[in-house]
């Protein structure tokens, strides 16, 4: 679970059009101490500066159950993969590239330049084994017998999330600050790959 930074409180409040008192309600929290967190970012100021993980919690949790105001989902914003396009509330024209291990490096990197992609998921029964990213293709890439090298899980990169399909826009905002891109999950199955730009573009709308 990714917390709202303390900066962000009381941009958040000021999106949601709430006062001090109406936001601190809502988050079962006192004014005083909302104000105190506020403040606490300017220069000199005696107020907090590291509230409460719990308390911050709180607030997390406040700001989830106003996503319902924009009820876009993971799904709907995602690319989904070509099997589920047809079932699939994803508004995407487009479907994930994925491969599997075994697969060769060769087929990989063209894949990744022809389509303009960083990254790869390998997939194995519905599940993510890691990602082939750009950056390795680039390293092997240097190798005199990249055609005889294949895909394996030694070179497989693991620095990537996975969302819930159901999980909302401003929920998605947050995690999409810290990953380039996440995959969506749907009953224990990786669903689709949502990247941070498709997530600007719906903002922008």
């Amino acid at each position: 679970m990714i917390l709202p930074e303390i900066k962000e409180i009381k941009s958040h409040r000021i999106r949601l059009g709430l006062s001090l008192r109406e936001f601190a309600n809502k988050c079962g929290l006192t004014v005083s101490w909302i104000n105190q967190v506020e403040i606490g970012l300017e220069p000199k100021s005696k107020g907090i500066k590291d509230p409460s993980y719990l308390k911050m919690k709180k607030i997390f949790d406040m700001l989830d159950s106003e996503d319902d105001v924009n009820p876009i989902t993971a799904e709907e914003l995602c690319i989904p993969l070509k099997k589920f396009k047809k079932t699939s509330k994803s508004k995407s024209k487009n479907t994930m590239e994925f491969s599997t291990i075994g697969v060769s490096m060769i087929k990989l990197r063209d894949t990744i330049v022809r389509y303009g992609i960083s990254q790869i998921p390998i997939l194995e029964n519905g599940l993510c084994l890691g990602m082939i990213t750009s950056k390795t293709v680039m390293d092997l890439s240097v190798e005199p017998n990249l055609t005889k090298i294949n895909v394996d899980k030694k070179i497989l990169d693991h620095n990537y999330a996975t969302v819930n399909a159901k999980l909302t826009l401003n929920s998605l905002h947050r995690i999409l600050k810290y990953f380039e891109y996440v995959l969506v999950e749907k009953e224990g199955i990786i669903h689709g790959i949502l990247v941070r730009e498709d997530l600007f573009k719906e903002l922008k709308k």
